[in-house]
């Protein structure tokens, strides 16, 4: 027995608090002062102190495991027939979605919008472009502005509607994704706007899309604008007082959660029927849940991240946020075919797409673990018990999570070691980044490759213990974050702030997805007596997202329109 190990059978497999040492919440002026510190000659103590808490730990366990630096699994060996050639074909399209989609009574689907559009009794997409362009601008008059979007062009919006309408004229549309609007994260690539990943810098216009970007444009998407997102990636909250903060839809006091909290604003509002944002430690589904929404994150390697700031991250994928499961579903699926990465589709570790799984739902076996979900908010735990626990089939299990305290040190380890990677290209821009993202920066000091290395160790046992797990089980089943969305600290709004006690409830459920490249998938549960929503996550093997959305759809529940909508008229006018 290695030392590690020794030290592993002396803790609670979930005491994670010890990673936060009663770290007190900084904003504002004290904000300042700490990064000053950080930044100066004599920070060093400081430098250390953190190094011991978050790096010393790992660097002492001296385990001797081989490292995992992509997290790519084989397929789980199950058999089944490969949807690959059906989704690209429209009638197949139209069924899955007619015959998977809920009905809502305040938010448009995808197949809403397919339908008006084929329909001439309705809007057309040049239409519908219009009447998203005064809404957006209605949503911005309002104090405080909504702010969902940060990048907009209309004449590109505009154009590409026109080309939409016109095939739908011809009866020839190229997908049920033709002339429907959608929002992008500002951390992918697109032709014609700036990436700027939420800095106050601008960075030069994009001269081609990247590989997810243009095979939505093959579908005939209509790419409204760039959505906000918390500086750099770095937060869980949203806040930017780079380029204002995108405003929770349910309440606007309350963060919608990051990083990609414009693409979730945008869906939440009624704006766009979905939106792609980028997940590594949660940042498509803390979101989604916070603001009441469907989001999913692939499994590693499912969807081409190339030509965008994601290149060398071994953890982060691209995912969908929508307003139902069944549009989260197609989207995926189309991205999993339209742009597949590559380096694995021919590794021999790449699952054909399965829509959804022909696994009744009663036969589906649940894992989850009362201790674990006991360290959410007691409305968390309220809504989980009493809505969520009762819909599951009744061979549900208890399952045993291990080394979560050293798997999320590695995983943190990880993220900074791959972002401090990309510093030489945000060197030009330091001095404008929030005060926040500086002192994230600055830890990177410390690390060093055995830090990487060791961490990467750890992914490896990780890895280990999921396949365990899922040979007990077919899905895993936890709240999405044990925090609610926390209200918003004005002063937080100009400066940004520093709340470790708050980042680490708010990733407590969804780090060890991203760190061992499992599929996961937030839907929205239910919501509190004062109206915030509560999200549910379920996780499954590798490559099999199937078994999310068989899941996912049965667990659906409908959605309530939240303070601030701007869903458009997809009627014609008169």
């Amino acid at each position: 027995m290695n030392q590690y190990t020794e030290m592993e059978t002396e803790d609670s497999e979930f005491d994670l608090h010890k990673l936060i040492r009663s770290a007190p919440v900084l904003v504002g002026r004290g904000l300042w002062c700490f990064a000053a510190f950080m930044e100066s000659f004599v920070g060093w103590p400081l430098h250390w102190y953190l190094a011991k808490i978050n790096l010393e730990p790992i660097a002492k366990a001296g385990l001797e495991d081989e490292p995992t630096f992509y997290p790519i699994q084989p397929p789980s060996g199950d058999k089944f027939t490969s949807d690959d050639k059906n989704v690209l074909d429209i009638e197949w399209q139209r069924k899955f979605l007619e015959e998977n989609t809920m009905k809502s009574p305040h938010y448009h689907s995808i197949l809403d919008y397919h339908k008006a559009f084929m329909s001439s009794e309705y809007a057309t997409p040049e239409d519908l472009v219009d009447r998203i362009q005064k809404k957006i601008e209605e949503s911005e008059m309002y104090d405080p502005p909504l702010r969902c979007f940060t990048q907009l062009n209309w004449k590109l919006a505009k154009q590409a509607a026109a080309e939409s309408t016109i095939r739908y004229q011809n009866n020839c549309p190229l997908s049920v994704l033709d002339g429907v609007p959608v929002g992008i994260k500002d951390e992918l690539n697109i032709k014609g706007f700036r990436t700027n990943c939420g800095r106050k810098k601008d960075m030069p216009i994009n001269k081609e899309d990247c590989a997810t970007v243009a095979a939505l444009r093959s579908l005939g998407v209509v790419i409204i604008g760039v959505t906000n997102m918390h500086e750099m990636g770095m937060g869980i909250t949203g806040i930017n007082p780079n380029r204002g903060t995108a405003r929770n839809p349910h309440n606007d006091q309350h963060v919608t959660g990051g990083s990609s909290s414009g693409s979730a604003a945008a869906v939440s509002s009624g704006i766009v029927p979905f939106a792609i944002g980028t997940d590594g430690g949660g940042s498509v589904r803390i979101p989604t849940s916070f603001c009441g929404m469907q989001g999913m994150k692939p499994t590693f390697g499912r969807v081409d991240a190339s030509n965008t700031s994601l290149d060398s991250s071994t953890v982060t994928s691209i995912g969908v946020i929508a307003n139902n499961v069944a549009d989260v579903a197609l989207v995926m699926n189309l991205m999993f075919i339209k742009a597949s990465d590559q380096r694995f589709f021919n590794s021999g570790c790449f699952n054909p797409v399965r829509s959804i799984s022909d696994k009744p739902f009663s036969e589906l076996k649940f894992g989850t673990n009362t201790e674990y979900v006991s360290y959410c908010h007691k409305e968390i735990q309220s809504v989980f018990e009493t809505i969520v626990k009762p819909k599951l089939p009744k061979h549900t299990v208890e399952i045993k999570f291990r080394e979560l305290y050293m798997s999320k040190i590695a995983h943190m380890n990880i993220i900074l070691s791959e972002t401090s990677q990309n510093q030489e290209v945000w060197r030009d821009h330091y001095d404008t980044l929030t005060y926040q993202t500086k002192i994230i920066f600055s830890t990177c000091k410390r690390l060093a490759l055995d830090h990487y290395m060791q961490s990467s160790a750890q992914k490896t046992r990780a890895i280990r213990m999921f396949k365990s797990i899922f040979e007990e089980v077919d899905l895993i089943i936890t709240p999405t974050t044990a925090s609610l969305p926390k209200r918003i600290d004005p002063r937080s709004l100009s400066s940004g702030e520093l709340d470790e006690e708050n980042v680490l409830k708010t990733m407590w459920f969804v780090y060890l997805a991203n760190f061992c490249g499992l599929p996961a998938m937030s839907i929205n549960a239910g919501y509190t007596p004062n109206g915030l929503p509560v999200g549910l996550m379920l996780t499954a093997p590798w490559w099999r997202e199937d078994l999310l959305i068989s899941a996912a759809k049965h667990l659906e529940t409908e959605l309530t329109k939240p303070e601030r909508f701007y869903c458009p008229d997809s009627q014609k006018t008169a």
